[in-house]
């Protein structure tokens, strides 16, 4: 980036200060020959730290920050249905206000939607909406499956955003309790979930369809490394354009002090060695079975998890076309090594603890594939060598040791430990506490899983003490790694690495936001941990490529079609229900009341309409009646009125 600064001696004299990887230059004589730090790169560096505020009609002053990235990603984003992807810290949610902000402002009337996978983050975005935004509390709603009387927030009309989870909107939608058309914009957040059948994939293809004039603002940290998976998401979600920006771009670095990325590389303890053979022969022994009835060609060492569930997916094909046999016997044996190959990963990246509870579940399932593996010799034999196993894996201590120095350094810092596993990340809370650290447990619902679990109500109690100090380590599942407001940690530590790109850069940005991080991986050696690291990071660098080509394929493929006429700003949002009024005529400037008698048979709806419906007809009928005054309306001419069939 280039500033041209005047000189300070010399009037009409100028100098070119330049920012180029991390390097500050000024062509300024006392740069160029004493190579230090001049007065005019000073002044640059003095005006850039100085916090600039947002000034929009709709925003709190001094609320948001101005940032040129986020100025220049709205501003797209108002013009087109736009995919913005940013790392972790740098804004997401604050375009999304700035996006909306506008929206309301320019048009006047209109409304707008915020939707998040969950019912904390929703909440969160809410706050964060009253907190910069020029709105009451009167004028947003919430809705999410635990909110009950949800109409009285579509049908307010002083409700100008609503906030919501994917799924209770969608059942809105299906119920005819949401007018799409009425808003103006619908912000999709965490959008890398929309797969065919998630929720945030029909309200897209819903809005687009109801709406005349519609605008989709979709946010994620990653939609991930895989071309045609993200094609999936923009087509899913009616995309006509896609904004990223990475920590390497320029106009950002000023706003990321900087992580440093560090692994540490573990042998895993002689016990669970000798637990990883007895899983290893279990799963050949199987293997060659497979051999043996031809169902298997490439080399011993080339299988993996892939090639069996490509075998699993050819198999199931031919039981659907009626080709049963010895087919359902090898989709039980083939079922009977993928449990073998997770119970590899167990105790070879994970902790025996975490092993033995997934043991227990394979002997006390219904499925005929954990039966068939539970009575099996070698299976008895691993969950014994499990049970009798004492020894915790060499990354518990390395963790242990890691934060002990941390906070040595450091003591009011916070940490967050970043586990796959619940009931490993059980296991290190307990290590922590007995080390002396305040650690405490984050994980998710759960339902359908063994293990511990958290309420909602329960993990918003626990980031809020995070957030006062009240504790130093959270141990944290994949929950910790989206969206939520977590503090700021100085050390981020994962316990495993994140073989998903999306994972990886979501886990990374827990740090570095104003103050520089660190981030620490473990990785036990000669591992499926060596694996996930190579390719956790290689997906994570791979992205940028990936959007790039994705936003070509974008643009060849132009706009979808909208069936309105595009809005005219600083007019009413022309698809708003219309705020019904009456005028009564007035004598000596007396407004003279009126009681209107409403014949139950007006009111009467044969086919069970919903409630929302109900309601509209009970008002619209009340109104007619309010015009006719004393005269009075016959039954026919109110069903003529509002194009009601009595029949």
């Amino acid at each position: 980036m280039r500033w041209t600064v005047p000189s300070f001696t010399k009037p009409g004299v100028e100098y070119v200060v330049e920012h180029r990887d991390g390097e500050w230059t000024c062509t300024c004589p006392d740069f160029t020959f004493r190579r230090r730090v001049c007065k005019h790169i000073a002044q640059v560096q003095q005006e850039l730290s100085r916090p600039r505020y947002v000034a929009h009609p709709m925003v709190r002053e001094g609320a948001i920050e101005d940032r040129e990235y986020q100025r220049e990603i709205a501003q797209r984003a108002l013009e087109a249905n736009t995919l913005v992807v940013l790392p972790t810290a740098l804004g997401k949610t604050v375009i999304a206000e700035l996006v909306a902000a506008e929206v309301l402002h320019r048009y006047p009337g209109s409304r707008v939607m915020v939707l998040a996978p969950t019912k904390p983050l929703a909440l969160q975005h809410r706050e964060s909406f009253l907190r910069h935004l020029r709105l009451e509390p009167s004028e947003v709603g919430v809705v999410t499956g635990e909110v009950n009387s949800r109409e009285m927030v579509w049908d307010n009309p002083s409700i100008r955003v609503v906030f919501g989870t994917p799924q209770a909107v969608w059942n809105d939608c299906t119920r005819g309790r949401v007018r799409l058309e009425e808003f103006a914009l619908m912000v999709l957040d965490e959008c890398h979930r929309s797969r065919e059948r998630y929720a945030y994939t029909r309200l897209a293809s819903e809005y687009v369809r109801k709406c005349p004039w519609p605008l989709i603002l979709a946010l994620t940290a990653s939609p991930g490394s895989d071309e045609e998976k993200v094609m999936q998401v923009v087509t899913n979600l009616r995309i006509e354009r896609v904004e990223w920006r990475t920590e390497e771009d320029e106009e950002v670095q000023r706003y990321i002090p900087g992580v440093k990325v560090s692994w540490v590389r573990l042998q895993i303890p002689e016990q669970y060695q000798l637990i990883r053979t007895e899983i290893r022969r279990a799963i050949e022994s199987r293997l060659r079975e497979l051999y043996a009835a031809g169902l298997l060609r490439v080399p011993m060492d080339s299988v993996n998890r892939k090639v069996l569930v490509q075998l699993m997916a050819r198999l199931r094909a031919e039981i659907d076309s009626g080709v049963k046999g010895a087919n359902m016997h090898y989709m039980s044996l083939l079922s009977s090594i993928l449990s073998l190959y997770h119970a590899l990963e167990l105790i070879e990246s994970q902790h025996v603890h975490s092993l033995r509870e997934y043991l227990k579940e394979v002997m006390q399932s219904d499925l005929r594939s954990h039966r068939m593996l539970a009575r099996s010799p070698d299976f008895q034999r691993i969950a014994r060598m499990a049970e009798y196993c004492s020894v915790d894996h060499t990354k518990v201590d390395a963790l242990c040791a890691i934060i002990d120095a941390h906070l040595r350094e450091k003591p009011d810092d916070r940490v967050i430990v970043f586990a796959n596993i619940r009931h490993t990340a059980e296991v290190l809370v307990e290590r922590l506490n007995e080390r002396g650290h305040s650690a405490r447990l984050f994980v998710g619902k759960a339902e359908g899983k063994e293990g511990p679990r958290m309420t909602q109500e329960e993990q918003m109690r626990t980031l809020r003490e995070f957030r006062e100090g009240r504790f130093r380590v959270l141990v944290a599942t994949s929950i910790g790694e989206e969206g939520l407001d977590i503090p700021e940690c100085g050390l981020v530590v994962f316990y495993e690495p994140a073989v998903s790109g999306i994972r990886y850069i979501q886990r990374r940005g827990r740090t570095g936001r104003r103050l520089p991080g660190k981030v620490v991986m473990l990785v036990a050696v000669d591992t499926v941990d060596e694996y996930y690291f190579r390719e956790g990071y290689r997906r994570a660098r791979r992205m940028s490529e990936v959007l790039r080509r994705v936003a070509e394929r974008l643009q060849e493929k132009g706009s979808i079609e909208r069936r309105g006429p595009r809005p005219e700003p600083g007019r009413p949002w022309p698809w708003r229900r219309e705020e019904l009024s009456v005028e009564l005529g007035t004598e000596g400037g007396q407004v003279e009341p009126l009681e209107v008698q409403v014949p139950d048979e007006a009111l009467e709806v044969r086919e069970g309409p919903s409630s929302s419906e109900l309601y509209h007809c009970r008002r619209n009928v009340y109104l007619l009646l309010l015009k006719a005054g004393a005269k009075g309306m016959a039954l026919s001419e109110i069903a003529s009125s509002l194009e009601y069939d009595p029949d």
